[in-house]
């Protein structure tokens, strides 16, 4: 099989659509991701995919936490404004309404659908990304709708 026949196949697999952000207040940084999954339910834990080459894998490294922002359906534009490589800017979170998460401090987007606060417990190489896995330590979730995701958005990230 082609490599390109791979990649048309994978591109069907649906993802969830969320703003990951770390570091500490507006110093710290945003982007969207979309490889993410849970890998364990006790203690529970999930895991994204962050690119080699883009400047949040080894920010992620030295911050040790993350929070994944759950956005929901129809609110493409919150995921839009984090979407692209960091290599765009640091300062994403510069006057963006935002507070500390409760267990690791890292920065939550107000009026998102809710998060996931994660302290990161394993980073693995897995081909061009990084593997991180996130024991989640505290988590709040306000919507009743369902959230954004790869087939009812436009979004797509094909790594």
């Amino acid at each position: 099989m082609a490599n390109t026949d791979i990649a048309k196949v994978l591109r069907k697999l649906e993802y969830g659509v969320y703003v990951v952000t770390l570091g500490k207040g507006e110093k710290g940084n945003a982007f969207t991701a979309s490889w993410l999954t849970q890998v364990s339910s006790e203690p529970p834990m999930v895991a994204i995919a962050v690119h080699e080459a883009h400047k949040s894998n080894p920010a992620l490294k030295v911050a040790g936490a993350f929070v994944v922002n759950l956005i929901s359906k129809g609110n493409e534009a919150v995921a839009k404004t984090y979407y692209g490589p960091a290599e765009s800017g640091y300062d994403r979170l510069r006057d963006k309404d935002i507070k500390d998460s409760p267990v690791t401090g890292t920065p939550v987007l107000n009026g998102v659908a809710g998060f996931l606060d994660c302290k990161i417990v394993q980073a693995e190489k897995t081909g061009n990304h990084t593997l991180f896995i996130g024991e989640v330590v505290a988590a709040d979730y306000r919507s009743e709708e369902p959230i954004l995701t790869s087939t009812n958005s436009k979004l797509k990230y094909t790594g």
